[in-house]
Formats: C-alpha cells, sequence, structure tokens
C-alpha cells in the first residue's frame, strides 16, 4: 500500500479536505491505513480505529497517528468525492505499464447485503404510525414512559436522524407501490405486504446468493480476464443485474477511452435490449441466451412441461410458425411490453387453429389451455438467434472461459478473503464509497504483484 498509493496523484484526496479548515491528519496516510485494514476484511471505521492503536504495521503505515474514531467515520465519509479519481489512475497506470489489456473485459454482479436488519422492515400503516410517534416527540410533546416504544431512540440526535430517514422511507415505499400497482395481477403483491426498511431506506429488498429475503445491494464489476484487475465497477440500488450492461459499458469506455471491444457476461445480461446496446456502442458481447429468452415454461394438460417453443420453427419470409406436426401458427396481433427501464418493444403472437390442434395427437404435450398453441415472439428476437448461433462456435466457448476464471474469482475473493459480504455505511454514496475502496485497495494489491514479477521475470532473463 505504502508503494503504490505513494504513485498515485493525491490531488483529487486534497481538493475533498479543502476549505474545512486545518487538516489535523493527512489523508493520504488514513487512505494507506484504510487501504490496508481493507485487505485484511475489516471494513468498520470503529475497527480501524482500535487497529490503529494495536496493529504494528497500521503504527507503520501511520507513521504513529492514532486519529479518534470520529476522524475515521469522516474520513469514511469524505472518500465518495476522490476514489473513483484514483480508480482511474490506477486502472490507467496499469495499463500504460502493459499490465491491463482495455480490450475485453468480463462483467458481472453480486448482491451484497446492506446494513440494515431483515426482521424489521415495515409497511405502510406501520410507517405512519411511528412517523405519528415521533414527530409528536420532535415537536416537544411530553409522552409518558410508558408510550414511548423501546425503538424510539433516547437521544435527541437519534430520534431526529431516524426521522429523517422515515421521511425518505415514506418517499421510497410510494415509489415501491406504484410500481406494484403498475404490476400484472398475478404478480402483484398485496399493499400491506410492501415494505421498506427503515435502517436503509433506499436499499431494495430481493433474495441474497443465500437466497434469504433482504436489503441488499447489487455490486457490477469489469473485470480484465488475463490480469484480474477489475476495470470499472459500480455499486447500484437493485436487486439484479437486469439493465446493467448498456451503463457499464459506457463507464467502462470512460475509464480505457473507448478500447473495450468485447464483453463476456453471463445470460442475465443477454435480453434483446442488451444486445441491441452491444450492438449500437460497438462492442460484442458474448453471452448465453437462456431457452425461449425466458426461465419460465408453462405446463401442458398432462401436468408435464409443454413442448418448447424451440420445436417451432419461424418462417419470417410468409411471418408464421411451423409445429412440429407442419401445422402453421398464423400471426394474430401484437402489443406493447415494458421491459426494464421503461423501454417498450412490440410482442407478436402467433396461433394455430384450435380445431386443428385438438385433432392433433401431441394435444397433451402441446396445448396448456382450451385454445390452439399460441407463441409470442418479441420484436427483435432475431438478434437473440443470431447470440445464440454465435455462442455454439468454437472461438466463443474458447473467449467465453476466461469469465468463470476471472470476474467469479474476484467476487469470490471480496467476500472470502476480504470478508466483504455485508457493508458497513448506510445510504448509497456510502455503499458505493464502499465499493471503491475494495476494489481500488485489491487492484493496487493486485498491480503490485504483477510488476514484482515482470521485474523479476526481467532479471532472471540472462
Amino acid at each position: 500500500m505504502e508503494r503504490q498509493v505513494n504513485t498515485l496523484d493525491r490531488t483529487p484526496v486534497d481538493q475533498a479536505y479543502a476549505g474545512v479548515g486545518k487538516v489535523a491528519y493527512d489523508p493520504i496516510v488514513l487512505l494507506k491505513m484504510t487501504l490496508y485494514q481493507l485487505l485484511l476484511g475489516n471494513h468498520s471505521p470503529t475497527t480501524w480505529h482500535a487497529e490503529a492503536a494495536r496493529n504494528s504495521t497500521m503504527k507503520w503505515l501511520g507513521r504513529g497517528y492514532r486519529p479518534a474514531r470520529s476522524v475515521w467515520y469522516d474520513f469514511r465519509d469524505r472518500v465518495s468525492k476522490f476514489i473513483d479519481q484514483l480508480h482511474h489512475q490506477s486502472t490507467n497506470s496499469a495499463i500504460d505499464q502493459g499490465h491491463l489489456a482495455p480490450g475485453t473485459g468480463a462483467l458481472d454482479g453480486s448482491s451484497v447485503a446492506a446494513c440494515a436488519s431483515r426482521h424489521r422492515m415495515v409497511n405502510s400503516a406501520t410507517l405512519q404510525k411511528r412517523k405519528a410517534i415521533l414527530q409528536r416527540l420532535a415537536d416537544g410533546e411530553e409522552l409518558k414512559s410508558s408510550e414511548i416504544p423501546r425503538w424510539v431512540p433516547a437521544t435527541l440526535r437519534g430520534r431526529s436522524n431516524l426521522l429523517d430517514r422515515m421521511h425518505r422511507a415514506e418517499e421510497v415505499l410510494q415509489q415501491r407501490l406504484q410500481e406494484n400497482k403498475a404490476r400484472r395481477s398475478d404478480r402483484r403483491k398485496h399493499p400491506d405486504k410492501v415494505v421498506v426498511s427503515l435502517s436503509d431506506p433506499d436499499a431494495p429488498l430481493g433474495l441474497d446468493k443465500r437466497k434469504t429475503y433482504r436489503p441488499l445491494y447489487t455490486v457490477q464489476k469489469m473485470v480484465d480476464p488475463v490480469s484480474h484487475l477489475t476495470i470499472s465497477y459500480t455499486c447500484e440500488a437493485a436487486a439484479g443485474d437486469a439493465g446493467m450492461l448498456a451503463p457499464m459499458i459506457d463507464k467502462t469506455q470512460q475509464i480505457v477511452g473507448g478500447r473495450l471491444k468485447k464483453v463476456l457476461a453471463d445470460g442475465g445480461y443477454c435480453s434483446i435490449l442488451d444486445v441491441k446496446d452491444s450492438i449500437d456502442r460497438q462492442v460484442e458481447l458474448f453471452a448465453p441466451v437462456s431457452a425461449s429468452g425466458t426461465t419460465r415454461q408453462n405446463k401442458s394438460r398432462s401436468g408435464e412441461p409443454q413442448l418448447p417453443r424451440e420445436q417451432f420453427q419461424f418462417k419470417p419470409e410468409s411471418n408464421h410458425y411451423v409445429c412440429p406436426r407442419g401445422e402453421i401458427l398464423r400471426y394474430k396481433d401484437r402489443e406493447k411490453r415494458k421491459r426494464n427501464g421503461g423501454r417498450r418493444l412490440y410482442e407478436y403472437r402467433y396461433q394455430c387453429d384450435t380445431s386443428i390442434c385438438n385433432a392433433c395427437p401431441l394435444v397433451e404435450q402441446c396445448l396448456s389451455g382450451k385454445g390452439g398453441r399460441m407463441i409470442r415472439r418479441s420484436e427483435g428476437e432475431e438478434l437473440l438467434e443470431a447470440q445464440r448461433e454465435k455462442m455454439q462456435t468454437d472461438s466463443a466457448k474458447q473467449l467465453y472461459a476466461l469469465r468463470g476464471q476471472s470476474v467469479e474469482l474476484v467476487f469470490a475473493d471480496d467476500k472470502g478473503n476480504r470478508r466483504h459480504d455485508r457493508f458497513h455505511g448506510r445510504g448509497l454514496a456510502r455503499v458505493r464509497a464502499e465499493t471503491g475502496l475494495i476494489t481500488l485497495a485489491r487492484n493496487l494489491f493486485r498491480l503490485d504483484k504483477l510488476q514484482q514479477s515482470a521485474k523479476n521475470s526481467t532479471k532472471a532473463t540472462p
């Protein structure tokens, strides 16, 4: 850390402290100590404070610094102002030294638990009741001790902070209720089941890697498949990878100067819109296409899985499908379907005559309802068909094999060796700062290894 941080331009760090009076501690020294602690798996400023007093390596890095705990928390909150710029510097330095090739990137995302309880989430009715009690206390109304619930903080500052989070939680909850109301009836929750976390209202709710429903954030990383250096990263208030391909390509291109040409990703980044976005950006996408472009599979009348649509052949010249028995499914109608990010695509429907289907020997395996077999085809589905064919080639398979050997290992290192399976700050700004710090720490550690290996190989050459 000492060697690598000294090569960075400290101007962005100094600017984060400009205009706030005299700086008691050199922020670059604090940065070195923080990055070292992150490599050890310590992400809490309270732990940094304790380690600065007892860890000999921390004493050496800090030149005897023993900052108060509030200094560490203040530093953590200032990190968001400069962490991206330091990451850009280290990435471009690795490119200039020949340790990172920006032409190919392996992309993946992983959920990380938010700093919030998964057991204490509230719906709209509970939120309004708690907000009313807290507002009465904030207005100076005297309440009996028996009337004050245990969840109310004891101090005025704690109550003020909780009330601010409640106002934010109310905004987030209203948005979630609107999104829930706009869903199809079979996917819509009862309004009382739509909840929000009061600890971290911005954190969306979803299933983590252990299939536990909780507040979480999703970290995205674009990794060089050869050096295993992280080219770009982001942390979003989302519970999945949908819609993240285009933003990650744009962010990576900004860092590497438009030199990214290929992206290796999993099937979660391979929708019709994703393929179209990659083509528009002149970046070749290597990602598998799931069967029928969806994981949903209907049941037939017999209770077995319905005959897959892959057995139905599309005839673009006549705009119809042909079933395995040679019968024609003619174009019926179309409707616009909402996709991720508010974008829309037409969905075309093709259906066979009911009398023909009922007389077919495959009727029990093919039909799920009373009408004839229907096939849905989305606008631009030919892009997925071309993508599926490309991924069957030997060259694509060989290149795609690098993805699991790189970006998956980076996330495994973060969560296993660096213990980054839970955030230690609340709010999107803090979790992004924490993601940036752990990414910079690992990149500098990896870059130093690559530099030392290059020096040793040069010395060994006669």
